[in-house]
């Protein structure tokens, strides 16, 4: 059996196409729907909502804490792996026993998107619809660049992982949410921290941020939320109404979707700016931005 190494040096020296494939990832799952050999995955790691069809696959637990026997006992001929797939006593453990594996490494962030849809591609040898997909997402890559030459300001902005109990985490360095906000033409007020950081009441009331993105599933009532929180009440983002709850698997899932997502936030930043002018948005977006899109489309 063909083994596939942890990082972007793998090579593939078998000759059979996999025809059962386990996932850990939930950008890797909406990749290979996106390729239409969603036939091929017998199952998915609890990370994997987009498509909402990928539900009804088999679960192998969270993308963290996958489990040996769930995995083996489903027969995969081949398990694909985000970054942070874990434990590392498991990967160990398939690896010992022989399983055909990728872990995806250097190509888990925003820059690595077309990369990993190639990558896919080519471990399923359906090349051609990874080049479709990949062209596919230029727009989106086009549009971000065209709006980031218009804009003449930075702004300020928080990004809260949650918000429960008074405990808010935020985004630091490290982050794929600190990726995304300077991807867009923002600055991270919690740039200074490393990786996802409680914050106090205080701390939070020193940031007065500019704009607050929140995660939710697909706008839900996190915005809200933070709005009323009394260390947000009263910043600046709240009093113009800056605060935005997108869908975390869009936002931050760094698959198909997540291109389109920087050019939402960017959007949100640099009101001002004008998309370019036969470019739309594809895919459904937070319900939060409604007014902001609609005029961007049109151009107003």
């Amino acid at each position: 059996m063909c083994f596939f190494s942890m990082g972007g040096n793998a090579h593939n020296t078998s000759e059979t196409q996999v025809q059962r494939i386990a996932v850990a990832g939930g950008s890797i799952t909406e990749i290979i729907y996106r390729l239409g050999e969603q036939h091929r995955i017998v199952g998915v790691d609890s990370t994997s909502v987009f498509p909402e069809e990928a539900k009804n696959k088999p679960l192998i637990g969270y993308v963290r804490r996958v489990a040996t026997g769930g995995i083996l006992s489903l027969e995969p001929d081949l398990f694909l792996g985000e970054a942070d797939t874990g434990p590392l006593k498991v990967i160990q453990q398939l690896q010992r026993m022989g399983l055909n594996m990728y872990l995806f490494e250097q190509q888990d962030n925003l820059a690595g998107i077309e990369d990993k849809i190639t990558k896919i591609a080519q471990l399923l040898k359906v090349e051609k619809k990874g080049q479709a997909l990949v062209e596919e997402i230029q727009p989106d890559r086009l549009a971000l660049q065209h709006i980031l030459t218009q804009a003449t300001y930075q702004p300020r902005v928080l990004f809260i992982l949650t918000a429960r109990s008074g405990q808010t985490i935020a985004a630091g360095q490290g982050t794929s949410a600190n990726e995304i906000i300077q991807a867009a033409g923002g600055i991270n007020v919690t740039g200074s921290l490393k990786n996802w950081q409680p914050i106090s009441a205080e701390v939070a009331l020193q940031l007065n941020p500019e704009v607050i993105l929140t995660m939710g599933a697909r706008g839900t009532a996190n915005a809200e939320k933070v709005k009323n929180m009394p260390h947000f009440k009263h910043s600046i983002a709240v009093k113009n109404n800056q605060v935005f709850s997108l869908d975390g698997g869009y936002l931050l899932g760094m698959g198909p979707r997540t291109p389109q997502a920087v050019v939402e936030v960017a959007m949100i930043f640099h009101s001002q700016a004008k998309l370019p002018e036969h470019y739309s948005l594809r895919y459904a977006s937070t319900n939060q931005t409604p007014a902001v899109i609609a005029k961007q489309n049109k151009g107003d």
